[in-house]
């Protein structure tokens, strides 16, 4: 129920408020001064303060000012029988949501107090939504106990809030859109928008027009003007995912856009101030498509001021077992559930599996198994891995007496002698990092050969 506190000194205007307002549903206070208004403000919260401009001790904007002081969400209408432009100006400057003139109809009151009551719905929505964004991207949500996850976090919490330039880099699957939001919601700008740009989404024809906007008659189709993605996320960050794939004519128009923070649109010919922050990210060498011409060297040094890699998850493999009980929450939480949960072989076998395609792939891999599953209970059985590597460590193995743990030691053996030792060239081959190989190699206690 909403609560209402009334401030008239009028006994009978008084009666008939608390009277209405009962039979709608509210739970009334009454008061009949400033004093006795100001102590209830100070013990209870109310959602509407509905204040006589004229009070015996005091004036309903002075009570005003008291309860924004106090009570800054509540919302405050002002009733007046000297209703002039003036009072209803001081009153809405001072924070009032509306006034209404003695005399009054009942129901032009109700509808006036029904609508503040919605106002104070959507603020309570927004505070919500607000609250859930912040939780969604909150540090906690960057899932891992690795020393490189955890260096990562302590820059993004130091640089989330400096308006510069980052890029982030890391193979396809690594979480680099969660760093980007982080990043965001941390930031000044985390009430202002996040746009993400696909950039190898955008046809190279319309990319331009989808950037920075077009005027109405620029190309065929353009029949009416239209704001560009940059111009939407203003005040906000842009951010560019697959930047590397952006088209060489138009890497020159975005570095234009950072150096001189502003745009012109595709036939315009006025430019717009423009404030972003921009975020880039990237699967590809990019240092390296500068070195072969394909990318502006001085847009590459324009978006790496701050450069954060995200290492694959085959070189931070302590991290599996967080990633695995937070998706396996979120795969609870999709079916109503709180029962799907790892066998120990099976979390074995997802701590010796490669993970090419990072996090994404291991989501993916669980909701798989979850539904392949009986009972809830995720065993080796229910995993099937479709990563595309031609060869990796078997997944199961071949024979049925041998247990996976000595096949995958025979096959790195094998693969290890094959190529002479060659850790790099036989990481390559099993489709899995040179850390992880060495890590298997120390389990395994294997050696080289005297000689060899």
């Amino acid at each position: 129920m909403s609560s209402l506190l009334v401030v008239e000194d009028d006994p009978i205007m008084a009666r008939s408020l608390d009277r209405t307002f009962q039979h709608y549903g509210y739970t009334i206070t009454v008061a009949e001064t400033v004093d006795e208004a100001s102590r209830r403000l100070e013990t209870e919260i109310y959602d509407l303060v509905l204040a006589d401009l004229r009070l015996r001790n005091g004036s309903g904007l002075d009570l005003l000012v008291t309860c924004k002081r106090l009570q800054p969400e509540t919302e405050v209408i002002i009733m007046t029988a000297f209703g002039t432009v003036e009072t209803a100006v001081q009153a809405i400057q001072n924070g009032a949501s509306d006034y209404i003139t003695k005399p009054f109809k009942n129901q032009e009151l109700l509808f006036k107090v029904e609508r503040a009551m919605e106002r104070i719905g959507l603020k309570n929505e927004v505070r919500y939504l607000r609250q859930e964004i912040a939780h969604k991207y909150g540090f906690d949500n960057i899932i891992g106990a690795s020393k490189a996850i955890a260096d990562l976090k302590r820059i993004v919490s130091r640089i989330a809030d400096k308006d510069i330039a980052v890029l982030i880099t890391g193979e396809s699957g690594t979480g680099k859109d969660l760093f980007a939001k982080v990043i965001h919601h941390h930031s000044h700008r985390r009430q202002r928008p996040f746009v993400p740009i696909n950039c190898s989404a955008i046809p190279e024809n319309l990319i331009e027009s989808e950037l920075f906007g077009h005027v109405k008659g620029a190309f065929t189709s353009a029949v009416a003007n239209k704001r560009g993605l940059f111009e939407e996320a203003d005040r906000g960050t842009v951010f560019l995912d697959e930047v590397a794939d952006l088209p060489y004519p138009t890497q020159a128009k975005l570095l234009r856009v950072l150096q001189e923070k502003e745009i012109r649109p595709v036939g315009g010919t006025a430019t717009r101030s423009i404030d972003v922050r921009v975020i880039a990210a990237t699967n590809a060498d990019l240092a390296g498509r500068v070195r072969e011409g394909r990318f502006r060297e001085d847009l590459y040094y324009r978006l790496n001021v701050m450069p954060i890699h995200i290492p694959p998850l085959r070189e931070r493999p302590e991290d599996i077992p967080l990633l695995v009980r937070h998706f396996l929450q979120e795969i609870n939480s999709e079916c109503d559930r709180d029962d799907i949960s790892l066998s120990s072989d099976a979390m074995q076998l997802m701590l010796d599996h490669d993970w090419p395609g990072n996090a994404r792939e291991l989501d993916n891999t669980l909701k798989r198994a979850a539904a392949l599953s009986r009972g809830g209970r995720v065993s080796r059985a229910d995993i099937i891995f479709i990563s595309p590597r031609a060869r990796r460590l078997s997944a199961r193995p071949d024979n049925v007496g041998s247990s996976l743990a000595e096949q995958q030691k025979l096959q790195i053996l094998k693969t290890l002698e094959d190529n002479d030792w060659n850790y790099s060239l036989t990481a390559r081959e099993l489709g899995i990092g040179r850390t992880t190989l060495w890590r298997k190699v120390k389990k395994f206690n294997l050696k080289q050969p005297a000689g060899v």
